[in-house]
């Protein structure tokens, strides 16, 4: 983006990465443990065409871009189509620019399902030795 400003690439950087922040109402989905990076396979494990590799941070990277691009790559909309609705009826809410996120319980679910509390906030954790020696709430 070399014809971009600062503040814009800073905009789009917050597409695809959570900064890392204390403030409890904008916590990284991903620390709380209610957020969960997912694709489909085959029944011999090799991952299915869901239109970008997982991770790729560009447009077509949106859960709904090839609902509105359906002719560029047909399996890549059914295979989101399959991922999403499974997802979601099982209550998880879909990050939009990235069709592999997926959160439940925490504040970017409970934003999206206008609820006042989410179930998973920050935790403090002491590691020993490469294991979880306690940990608490914060």
């Amino acid at each position: 983006m070399p014809q971009s400003t600062p503040q814009e690439i800073v905009q789009a950087t917050k597409k695809y990465v959570a900064f890392p922040s204390k403030d409890v109402a904008y916590l990284a989905p991903h620390l709380t443990g209610g957020a969960i990076d997912v694709t489909l396979a085959d029944v011999h494990g090799k991952a299915l065409d869901l239109g970008t590799a997982f991770d790729e941070m560009n447009e077509k990277s949106a859960t709904r871009y090839f609902e509105q691009h359906t002719q560029e790559n047909p399996f890549a909309c059914q295979h989101r189509r399959l991922l999403y609705n499974c997802m979601t009826l099982a209550g998880f809410t879909n990050y939009a620019e990235e069709w592999w996120h997926y959160d439940y319980g925490n504040v970017a679910w409970a934003r999206r399902v206008q609820t006042q509390v989410a179930q998973y906030g920050a935790v403090h954790a002491t590691i020993q030795n490469h294991n979880v020696k306690e940990f608490r709430f914060l």
